[in-house]
């Protein structure tokens, strides 16, 4: 059990720095723009930029953290064949959903283009 609590404090220990960076120069000459109401209305292509930047700050803690854990996973397999594969499995799919995150606004852009060729 401790070891949960352990992973969860430096997650949330990540996550929150990620977010600390942004909210401590989110005012511009003494005015708080973060309670504002937005001033243009986007494109729906837009919006979801925006979500996938919001995903990938905190997409990419987490990929790190869970490479992390894998690779700990490897040391303490000690040689067991049965945890080798869950390690194996693990580093195997943290890589592919690291670079599905990377590789997300390029393939929301290839979709848009795609869309606007067919004319929608």
């Amino acid at each position: 059990m401790a070891r949960n609590e352990f992973h969860l404090a430096i997650f949330y220990t990540v996550i929150s720095v990620c977010f600390l960076s942004e909210t401590a120069f989110a005012a511009t000459n003494g005015v708080d723009t973060a309670l504002l109401p937005p001033t243009a209305q986007g494109t729906l292509f837009e919006f979801v930029t925006e979500v996938l930047k919001i995903v990938i700050k905190i997409g990419i803690p987490v990929v790190a953290l869970a490479l992390l854990i894998s690779g700990f996973m490897f040391l303490t397999a000690q040689g067991n064949e049965t945890k080798l594969a869950d390690a194996k499995k693990a580093i195997t799919w943290t890589v592919i959903g690291g670079a599905i995150l990377l590789c997300s606004v390029t393939i929301a852009t290839v979709i848009k283009n795609t869309i606007g060729q067919l004319g929608g």
